[in-house]
């Protein structure tokens, strides 16, 4: 009895106290489970953040890099459009259809060592070989007549291919990183949707067998069929039109390879004349005094280009100076399109350019920026230092050759050497020659397009880079 009272005393208590603890027992067990489960689950997030990130990484990377390949390939395009306007190959021809010409008819004695020809020599074979045409313009200026039309043409030609690869990098970047961003964007979404289908699916499909009936199968599986049909026609025509869009975009490069580059040349022209117009071949100048000029001809076209100040003109009102280098007027665009584009593309267009809008909407929204015109200004100043470092070299390696030359012939004279201090000095038209050189070696092209080094050193420069991860990530536009 003492026992069964002290049980019906204490049931109540005893009854509490196990419920209390199974029940703390069982909450802690569920939360164990729901914290191991939320830390997986954090896990699996973790992971995939850091494959995104690095999936994004790596297409951004491989973006920089289509477009430098991009580069190699319209480069000798822009060769071909330069060599039109400012063939300087045509003036050394002449040149050396002179020389020839005065050295049969005046012997080879008096010209060995003419300051005039010191970058240009060559033996009478290759010289007959590239005299030309003596029916040609050029073959009937004087000798000074060339050299002064050299100077102005290879100076003409070394500014605008600087102003015109540095542009052509600039906007290749541009829009190929606008495109890539959007194809991400697009994979992302269509990622996110479905997932969300899926997870839908997975709750729904349970409820929904209950609903069908097995003689309404085959009619429901039917009309799935005819709508998947439908559906991948509709997504077809949709991949063909983007397609189009896109490609008609990156075809606009067309109108700076074509017709953009020519503001650059007139600018060229009227400032390299400013500034060399009055120095005559014979002119001796420093490498410094060189570069001086060279670099206020370049400071005043950044003044006209890379300006905010907006046209005069109505027909380019609201428009900035590099805005209409690279891209063409919206009147102009149907020109462009006409040029690079067939016909069933053409029509394409005609029914469906919202893509296309939308792509040069934000391509000019970004060559107006800030951000592009430092770039740009970037890419000028770096190629202004590898113009001077192989103009440097080439003149330097011209005056050894020159020097040992009159050294070698002059061994037994009684004449004092040429002072030291004139060894710094070249000729103008010694430069002239170096500035010619140095165009070949910019729009190196060929087999060898891939090895050229001044493409390599601009694409290298790091303002290039972060202004086209602003772009891919659009931060700023």
């Amino acid at each position: 009895m003492t026992n069964r009272s002290l049980w019906q005393r204490h049931k109540n208590k005893v009854l509490f106290s196990s419920a209390t603890l199974a029940f703390i027992f069982s909450t802690g067990a569920v939360s164990l489970y729901l914290i191991k489960k939320w830390l997986w689950r954090q896990q699996l997030k973790l992971n995939e953040q850091q494959f995104v990130k690095e999936q994004i990484k790596r297409r951004f990377n491989q973006t920089q890099q289509d477009a430098l390949y991009t580069i190699y390939e319209l480069v000798p395009v822009l060769s071909l459009v330069l060599t039109k306007d400012l063939d300087v190959e045509e003036i050394v021809a002449s040149l050396k259809g002179k020389k020839l010409s005065r050295r049969l008819s005046h012997g080879a004695k008096g010209t060995e060592h003419d300051g005039l020809s010191s970058g240009m020599s060559t033996s009478i074979s290759e010289a007959v070989k590239s005299s030309g045409d003596p029916s040609h313009s050029e073959d009937k200026k004087t000798k000074a007549e060339l050299w002064n039309d050299l100077k102005l043409k290879s100076l003409t030609k070394l500014c605008t291919v600087i102003y015109s690869v540095s542009s052509l990098l600039l906007l290749t970047r541009l829009q190929l990183n606008i495109l890539a961003r959007r194809e991400y964007l697009e994979t992302a979404v269509k990622t996110a949707v479905e997932k969300e289908s899926a997870v839908q699916t997975s709750l729904t499909s349970w409820i929904t067998s209950f609903w069908q009936h097995e003689s309404q199968a085959p009619t429901f599986s039917q009309g799935v069929d005819n709508n998947s049909i439908h559906i991948s026609e509709d997504a077809r025509k949709a991949r063909r039109s983007s397609y189009i869009n896109e490609q008609a975009f990156l075809s606009f490069s067309w109108w700076l390879l074509n017709r953009g580059w020519l503001q650059y040349k007139a600018l060229a022209e009227k400032l390299v004349l400013r500034e060399f117009g009055q120095l005559n071949p014979r002119d001796t100048l420093t490498v410094e005094e060189f570069g001086e000029r060279l670099s206020r001809v370049l400071h005043a076209i950044n003044q006209e280009v890379l300006s905010h100040a907006a046209p005069q003109s109505a027909s380019t009102a609201g428009k900035q100076p590099l805005q209409q280098i690279l891209l063409p007027e919206s009147n102009l665009q149907q020109f462009v399109l006409q040029q690079t584009l067939d016909s069933d593309a053409l029509k394409l267009l005609y029914d469906d350019n919202a893509v296309l809008h939308q792509l040069l909407n934000e391509t000019s929204n970004c060559v107006e920026s800030t951000a592009s015109l430092i770039v740009l200004e970037s890419l000028i100043n770096d190629a202004f230092q590898f113009t001077m470092l192989h103009v440097e070299e080439n003149v330097s390696k011209k005056n050894k050759s020159k020097s040992s030359a009159e050294a070698s012939s002059s061994e037994n004279a009684t004449a004092p050497a040429a002072p030291l201090a004139d060894e710094t000095k070249h000729q103008m038209a010694l430069f002239s020659v170096s500035c010619k050189n140095c165009c070949d070696e910019m729009l190196k092209s060929g087999v060898v397009s891939m090895n050229n080094v001044f493409l390599q050193r601009l694409d290298s420069i790091p303002e290039l880079d972060d202004l086209s991860a602003s772009v891919y990530s659009n931060f700023g536009f």
